[in-house]
């Protein structure tokens, strides 16, 4: 029964011991609508298993049309946080979370002084 206990003790503190997998929950391709006011046009988020990625807006105006990348990422249980700076003098950021079982990231952003919403699903 001790050596059991001491087993098991061991094994959790290997495991504690171990990098966590930076946004692993995360990881992958996004793609959905966003929404400023009455303007609206298309995301895509590309995000990697240790954090990196790139953010592309279709029709989100003095951003600019190519992927950027993402900086300033922060990790917390189902949210995920970054900013990203565009063609224009302003930076976007934002927090999304995950819903629907992690297919669904929903988030809240902001870009030159405007709220920025958006529904990502995984591609």
């Amino acid at each position: 029964m001790k050596r059991t206990f001491l087993a098991a003790m061991a094994a959790l503190f290997w495991v504690g011991s171990l990098p966590p997998a930076f946004a692993g929950d995360f990881s992958g391709d996004w793609q959905g609508p966003w929404y400023r006011g009455m303007t609206s046009g298309t995301m895509m988020l590309q995000i990697e298993a240790d954090g990196n990625g790139m953010v592309e807006f279709r029709n989100l105006d003095n951003f600019g049309e190519e992927a950027v990348k993402l900086s300033g990422v922060t990790k917390e249980a189902n949210r995920f946080g970054f900013s990203a700076s565009g063609e224009g003098p302003g930076v976007f950021t934002a927090n999304t979370k995950l819903t629907g079982d992690g297919k669904v990231l929903e988030g809240k952003g902001e870009y030159e002084g405007f709220p920025i919403k958006f529904k990502l699903k995984r591609r």
